[in-house]
């Protein structure tokens, strides 16, 4: 394999294929901590025979690894092209909405081309549109170093009621479901209020600021879980029931805080 310099590593160049399958190894990793054929498989739109084939040749070039009978890992070098692949696309994302106004329920699809382009063209983009930290659907841009801020987060679906948040991204590529996100205005950065959730793993009812005014929207458990927060911190309640808010912010989805107690920790994002 020819290689590529970045900074001061050197990564073996492998074809757009191969860094697709790399690159969502990563993100599988990342969201679920073991990957799976089947999952893998799924991210990918393929088989899962389809998935062991590659996987059998990527072990063969010590780009990844077996984790018993179905599991994957990659190697060192394997993340490095990964993170450098991830880099390249989502910086390709950002030019394509600040500089060709594409939106971002458009941007996935054609930033595969970023697998092709040159790494110093990739580079200029980035000084272009101000070495951004992130993508348009709120995902990390890793660094030349292949570093990736992954910050404190919670999913929409898990957040308690009376609870205030910031949008952190939007884990789907799914062009329709963004454009709908769109329409309501959940979209990164946005801030919002979970106003009350159904029982039994009913919707919830949202709150979102619409430029004077606020809109209120039912969002299904599905979609919300799609949707990850970061900033949770429980609203100002009436009639001294702020420390069972902040009480019922801290604990694990499915918990419920106790009436007679109190408690003075403030909410940990998931």
């Amino acid at each position: 394999m020819s290689s590529i310099r970045i900074g001061t590593r050197t990564l073996p160049k492998v074809s757009s294929a191969v860094q697709d399958f790399l690159s969502e190894t990563l993100l599988e990793s990342l969201e679920h901590g073991r990957v799976t054929l089947r999952a893998l498989a799924a991210r990918l739109s393929v088989t899962p025979p389809a998935v062991s084939r590659m996987a059998q040749r990527l072990v063969r070039q010590g780009l990844m690894r077996r984790e018993g009978a179905c599991g994957l890992v990659l190697t060192e070098m394997g993340r490095r092209i990964a993170t450098h692949a991830l880099r390249k696309r989502r910086i390709f994302e950002v030019f394509l909405v600040e500089k060709l106004g594409y939106s971002w329920d458009e941007v996935y699809p054609l930033s595969a081309a970023s697998n092709h382009l040159d790494d110093d063209v990739v580079e200029r983009m980035f000084v272009q549109v101000g070495r951004p930290s992130r993508c348009p659907h709120g995902d990390p841009i890793p660094t030349r170093d292949g570093e990736m801020e992954i910050k404190p987060a919670m999913r929409l679906s898990d957040a308690p009621e009376n609870t205030r948040a910031t949008i952190q991204r939007v884990a789907s590529h799914d062009g329709d479901l963004l454009r709908y996100l769109a329409s309501i205005h959940l979209r990164p950065n946005t801030r919002l209020e979970v106003v009350s959730r159904a029982p039994f793993g009913g919707p919830l009812r949202v709150r979102v600021a619409n430029g004077r005014f606020h809109d209120e929207h039912v969002i299904g458990i599905e979609l919300a879980s799609k949707i990850w927060l970061e900033d949770v911190a429980p609203l100002p309640q009436p009639n001294g029931k702020a420390d069972l808010a902040a009480e019922k912010a801290s604990l694990p989805a499915g918990r419920s805080a106790s009436p007679s107690r109190s408690s003075n920790n403030t909410p940990q994002a998931r």
